[in-house]
């Protein structure tokens, strides 16, 4: 009877955090950018030096120009794929430095 409850409490607890948007976007930049390392795979994302979200705008920064201009020519597919996974238009652009 009392777990019952508990699991209640905690359910009533996710759906109010939920609502809040700024928790929302932070979950969102975190499972973009866990599925963009999905998409390009460990051997492209060993050339990432650092990854960040800002204002819907995914910014790569990588160590190898080959491997810029690689994913440069599939950029639009990739935008693509990220934003279809997450369900929703959340990143507008790559920008690949």
């Amino acid at each position: 009877m009392r777990r019952g409850d508990n699991n209640r409490k905690i359910g009533d607890i996710i759906k109010k955090l939920m609502k809040n948007p700024r928790l929302v976007e932070k979950l969102d930049k975190l499972d973009a950018i866990e599925i963009w390392q999905e998409i390009i795979g460990s051997q492209l994302h060993k050339y990432i030096t650092s990854q960040n979200i800002s204002d819907g705008i995914l910014y790569i920064k990588l160590n190898s120009s080959v491997v810029r201009n690689e994913l440069m020519y599939k950029k639009t597919q990739l935008l693509k794929q990220i934003n279809q996974r997450l369900g929703k238009k959340f990143i507008s652009d790559i920008i690949l430095r």
